[in-house]
């Protein structure tokens, strides 16, 4: 038997070359977009984190405050979770955070 292996960029690049013009421009916007929300997710998980570690709470101790299960605090810490309005306005309160829209221009 012979066992081939290829990388996983050559998979994808194999099947991208297959791909329409079109099919190529929605998957770029597509993972633009994954990106843009994934950074800041990753921004908002490191300022709850930041924030909690300045007031000298554990995520245990912000679970319990909060009802909020730690394990869900660390993924959301780590921006790996995307946390409901309501998660963030529960965790908020202990932080002394308020949850709030601003205009982009406005800031």
């Amino acid at each position: 038997d012979v066992i081939v292996t290829k990388s996983f960029a050559e998979l994808t690049a194999r099947a991208r070359s297959a791909w329409s013009d079109e099919d190529r421009a929605i998957f770029d916007a597509a993972s633009r977009a994954f990106e843009s929300e994934a950074a800041v997710q990753a921004e908002l998980g490191a300022q709850l984190a930041g924030l909690r570690s300045e007031l000298r709470l554990s995520q245990q101790r912000l679970s319990e405050i909060t009802g909020i299960q730690q394990s869900e605090i660390s993924r959301i810490e780590r921006g790996v979770a995307n946390p409901t309005a309501l998660t963030l306005v529960r965790l908020g309160g202990p932080l002394g955070l308020s949850l709030s829209l601003t205009r982009r221009d406005a800031q």
